[in-house]
């Protein structure tokens, strides 16, 4: 048949997957369970390798048919194990799985059917106009079932298909009408594909189910029945859960040298015992080695925080030394340090009274034969199972019955500081052998029964940090030796600092008097040439010279305002000007003080909006330092503002004594800008449209202006828009307004 191409795959059936010998052939042979369909589309083959397919008219669904005779999901096929067998069918359900069936049913060699299991050979009619057959095949090649699939006489080629399934359980015809709901979603929950076993028995010990996976898994399940340390004992625990009403038991379960967990649920409507099996072998030995890792992490820990708590090396070493003593149960450790030979921390376990001077000698010995190979940062472990050690040090180890020797070095930045020395004596006389090598290539040594390689590993990776100690201690004390000269020189340097502070002090009053002196001195002429300027505009000129004298005037009033705002700011900072609050009605104020910039803004092709209550609380403030602020606020509004923008000030009284007053125009000041804002002299790079020019004191004088009225004022900009935020007192909240 020309059309679709299928790729079989091994079913639980195959020998080579049950374990039993499979025939010798250059082909491998496989049973096929086989559907053949025939709607409007034409004829074609679907292989049915998965456990599960859903049939209907709905493109969603496994298995399409296409005909509008059939139901959205008409069916499903259901892939069944047999416990007894180990063989696998397919179980045929009329509808879905909630129970509504389909709306033309499904007939079976001519009868309508609700649920069917199916053998080799039987027609199948969907819905009334779709037509399939059934088919198992057995003992066919791989090129013999392709040429299967393509040949167009399907009916003809049968000739070689058996049937060697038997039906699962033997159905009546009046059993399988009234098979439940409940039973088709139990069929339908076994997993055939699962990797984890699934098994099932009755309260009697019998097997009624086994998936592929417990099947291959425990295949002496069946011979040893309740014997099998996985049904061991089932009956018991069910009958114990149903009285209990307990739903779920898990235990372990201990079979072959694996450990598996098995998850045992009691299905009280069917009386069975189903049990979830899972292979946790894998995760116990992980376990194991958490353990052992959190073991080392708390060591490792431990010593981190005795070097975070002290920077005594001896008190670091000696904890180091109790708690690799207790960790690998060594019966001695030893830490000695380069710079302080005599300096000796050692740890014994509690039946060695005394620290034997001879072990001591030993260790000495051992360190001085294998000082190359320490200064590498190579780790020596000597043990007692050859003889190719110096004939000092084996008899040595001989006499002092010394079963184990590991020196570690205590390096850090190439330099080499110290040991370990871990000794296990086990008064045993025997052989003993050296093993030099660095940390990799001993991981692969023979070690000594002991210590085992994450043991040794812990011992490098603690005298690192030990190493680390020491060079710590000798950096500390080189410090505290620093100190004392350091002292000196801060209070020499503090004094002499104090003095240049003085005369700082004394040069920024000198400054702050010119300054006051200068701007003083300039206001006295610009205020004379504004007269004279005042005075040639009162006689007739020409076009020309009048424009001339405009901007003479106007670059003079320009300075004035500097020489003003100079001299106001260096008032404020120092203190010296003190403003005189007095109680303002803002409602009778506020009108003549907005007037002036209703104009403005028209001159420019802006609006001014006012938002406010009907009646605003009294303000405690000062009149002309409150219009100078408004004034400040609103230029700048003004002035950062695009033709056609329209300003808005809002009045808002907060906390019953305090009233919020915001000035907000459609301008933003980019954030890196915006702290900078109320500094002396600072502008904003390329943010005035109008070219106008300033001298940065505005806004530096309005925040010093606020301060003296006992507010606050804060800014922010974003989504294009640029606030001003004003906070002052009310005469109510004043107690004495």
């Amino acid at each position: 048949m020309e059309g679709n191409s299928y790729t079989g795959v091994v079913s639980s059936t195959d020998p080579a997957v049950l374990g039993k010998e499979a025939p010798v052939s250059h082909e491998r042979q496989e049973v096929r369970h086989l559907l053949v369909l025939e709607d409007s589309e034409g004829r074609r083959p679907i292989l049915l390798e998965a456990a599960t397919y859903s049939i209907g008219r709905d493109p969603t669904n496994s298995i399409v048919l296409h005909s509008k005779m059939v139901s959205r999901q008409h069916g499903i096929l259901l892939r069944v194990t047999s416990p007894e067998t180990n063989s696998h069918l397919f179980r045929l359900i009329d509808g879905d799985l909630q129970g509504k069936r389909s709306t033309n049913g499904i007939l079976v060699n001519g009868q309508r059917i609700v649920a069917h299991d199916l053998r080799s050979g039987d027609m199948i009619v969907f819905g009334g106009d779709v037509r399939a057959r059934y088919l198992t095949l057995t003992n066919m090649t791989d090129s013999e079932f392709e040429n299967f699939c393509r040949s167009t006489d399907v009916l003809g080629f049968l000739s070689k298909s058996t049937n060697p399934f038997a039906t699962l359980v033997p159905l009546g015809d009046g059993n399988i009408e009234n098979f439940s709901e409940a039973a088709l979603v139990r069929l339908a929950s076994y997993p055939e594909l699962t990797p984890n076993p699934i098994l099932e028995v009755d309260l009697e010990g019998r097997v009624t189910y086994l998936n592929p996976a417990a099947v291959m898994q425990f295949r002496d399940l069946q011979q040893q029945k309740l014997t099998h340390p996985l049904l061991l004992g089932l009956p018991e625990l069910a009958r114990y859960m149903k009285q209990t009403q307990e739903k779920v038991h898990v235990r372990e379960v201990e079979y072959q040298g694996r450990i598996y967990e098995q998850s045992i649920h009691y299905i009280y409507e069917s009386e069975l015992i189903r049990s979830y099996v899972m292979d946790v072998t894998d995760r116990k030995r992980a376990e194991e080695q958490l353990r052992n890792q959190a073991r080392r992490e708390a060591i490792i820990n431990r010593i981190i925080q005795a070097m975070r708590t002290t920077m005594v090396a001896a008190e670091v070493l000696q904890i180091t030394a109790d708690l690799l003593l207790e960790a690998l149960g060594s019966t001695l450790c030893l830490i000695t340090q380069t710079a302080a030979p005599d300096t000796l921390t050692y740890a014994t376990r509690p039946q060695v009274l005394h620290l034997p001077g001879s072990l001591i000698s030993l260790n000495q010995r051992a360190i001085a034969f294998f000082e190359p190979a320490l200064s590498n940062g190579e780790q020596v472990v000597l043990a007692t199972s050859c003889s190719d050690l110096p004939e000092p040090l084996q008899t040595d180890l001989r006499i002092l019955d010394v079963h184990a020797l590991v020196i570690t070095p205590l390096i850090y930045l190439g330099q080499l500081l110290g040991h370990i020395s871990l000794l296990d004596c086990e008064w045993e006389p025997t052989e003993a052998t050296s093993i030099s090598t660095n940390h990799s290539q001993l991981l692969q040594q023979t070690l000594p029964k002991s210590w085992t390689a994450e043991d040794l590993s812990l011992v490098k990776t603690i005298a690192d940090q030990c190493a680390l100690a020491i060079h710590q201690a000798q950096l500390y004390q080189q410090v505290q030796e620093l100190n004392a000269d350091l002292e000196r020189q801060v209070r020499a340097r503090t004094a002499e600092l104090e003095q240049k502070m003085q005369e700082l002090e004394r040069l920024n009053a000198i400054k702050d008097d010119f300054l006051s002196t200068v701007s003083h001195e300039l206001r006295t002429p610009m205020a004379n040439m504004k007269m004279a300027i005042y005075m040639l505009k009162q006689f007739a000129t020409d076009d020309r010279q009048k424009r001339y004298l405009d901007i003479l005037a106007h670059e003079c009033n320009r300075e004035t305002e500097l020489i003003n705002d100079l001299l106001d700011l260096q008032r404020l900072e120092a203190g010296r000007s003190q403003i005189q609050q007095e109680v303002i009605d803002l409602d009778s104020w506020l009108p003549s003080a907005l007037e002036p910039f209703h104009n403005r803004m028209q001159q420019r092709q802006q609006s001014l909006e006012i938002v406010r209550p009907p009646t605003l609380p009294p303000l405690l403030s000062n009149r002309h330092a409150l219009a100078r602020i408004l004034a400040e606020l609103l230029n700048n509004a003004c002035k950062y503002s695009p033709a056609g923008a329209q300003i808005v000030v809002r009045f808002e009284p907060i906390g019953g004594d305090r009233l919020q007053i915001q000035v907000s125009n459609p301008s933003e000041i980019p954030s890196e800008e915006l702290p900078r804002i109320f500094e002396k002299f600072y502008r904003i790079p390329n943010a005035d449209p109008w070219q106008q020019g300033g001298t940065g004191l505005g806004l530096a004088l309005t925040q010093k202006l606020v301060e003296q009225l006992q507010g606050e004022i804060s800014a922010d900009s974003e989504a294009g828009m640029t606030t001003f935020t004003l906070s002052l007192p009310t005469a109510s909240g004043d107690p004495a307004a």
